[in-house]
């Protein structure tokens, strides 16, 4: 997986994944590897990519890194209203700028990932504090600058993500409590009586009706790997039942062994990043000694994902998507995905875990 991961899916993603003339990344590849030039682009893909760089060995990436957080930075914000930018067009130019938690949540992730990889001195955070505090609610945050709803659990996820990893980086409580309150959201509401995680609520925190309700299991995966961390950077109990929630997890499978995208009902499809997120909560189960059945051994993940949506043409890239009969459905592969699939692999590498026969090679 180390051969895999530095030979073949960082220079891809650092490479062709790279638009030379702006040094900004495209929003995805093609089947063969040729950049979807014509696509608008996402902000917070130019920081997932941030985030990914940051987080290797490489000062060639590392500096990749810190530009395109300068470049959010610099250019993500809209002049007129100062809200960040959402989706950007081709050539760069703002299309939309709704301020969204979700959004800024990958620009603090950013902030904290190269933080914690020495470069200060290119990361001001008094900024990104206050483009937080413009979204503060009575508990948690607005959806965006314009109040939109309905509210959402996953957002908020990644805002409890990214200011563990900013405690973890600085020390400063105060990101440290914003976490607290969001992991106090999962607890009294995201969850419900029997496990599962619910996506939708009203500006009250009620849950909307089935009609526009679901479940993603692979946020309920995600959560796992998210509170172990929690505990593990601040040292305190979470008050969740990992356990129970990996149950659930666990549940929601397909024959192949892997998640489908929303449960309430189980629809047809099965993207590549919550197989990601299945990975890495068997790892953090494995870790505290809890183990599934066998097809919840890591390693078996590893091996029905990797044949199911990493076997590619291109060495490096993925499949994004398949129905529950194992179609390919994608004709792209999306940028944002590097985000899950850096961290899931490099957890496997962090507890030695054994890869399948195909990345011995």
């Amino acid at each position: 997986m180390h051969h895999w991961l530095h030979h073949h899916a960082l220079p891809l993603w650092s490479g062709t994944g790279v638009d030379t003339a702006t040094g900004t990344v495209w929003e995805a590849l093609d089947h063969s590897g040729q950049p979807c030039t014509a696509l608008p682009r996402r902000l917070r893909v130019q920081l997932r990519q941030a985030y990914c760089f940051a987080r290797t060995e490489d000062p060639v990436l590392q500096a990749r890194a810190v530009q395109l957080f300068h470049f959010a930075m610099t250019r993500g914000f809209d002049p007129d209203s100062g809200h960040l930018a959402a989706l950007l067009a081709p050539d760069l130019t703002i299309l939309q700028a709704p301020h969204a938690l979700y959004d800024l949540a990958f620009l603090l992730l950013a902030a904290a990932a190269l933080i914690e990889a020495g470069h200060t001195d290119h990361v001001d955070l008094a900024p990104l504090d206050d483009a937080l505090d413009r979204l503060q609610a009575q508990r948690g945050w607005h959806a965006d600058a314009a109040h939109s709803l309905p509210r959402g659990q996953n957002a908020h996820m990644h805002l409890f993500e990214a200011t563990t990893a900013l405690f973890a980086a600085t020390g400063t409580p105060r990101y440290r409590d914003i976490a607290e309150t969001c992991l106090s959201l999962f607890r009294d509401k995201f969850q419900q009586p029997g496990g599962r995680v619910l996506e939708f609520f009203d500006v009250k925190w009620i849950p909307l009706d089935t009609t526009i309700q679901t479940t993603e299991p692979g946020h309920m995966a995600e959560w796992i790997y998210l509170i172990d961390h929690y505990e593990t950077v601040t040292g305190r109990a979470s008050g969740v039942d990992l356990q129970s929630l990996f149950s659930t997890v666990l549940a929601a499978r397909d024959g192949f062994g892997l998640l489908p995208d929303r449960l309430d009902p189980t629809c047809r499809t099965r993207r590549l990043w919550p197989q990601t997120e299945l990975l890495k909560a068997a790892l953090v189960m494995r870790r505290r000694g809890i183990r599934g059945d066998n097809a919840a051994a890591p390693e078996q993940i590893l091996a029905v994902m990797w044949q199911q949506y990493m076997e590619t043409d291109v060495p490096g890239g993925w499949y994004d998507c398949r129905d529950r009969d194992g179609n390919l459905l994608s004709d792209t592969m999306p940028a944002s995905s590097l985000y899950h699939v850096l961290s899931a692999v490099l957890m496997m590498l962090q507890d030695g875990a054994v890869s399948p026969a195909v990345l011995s090679s």
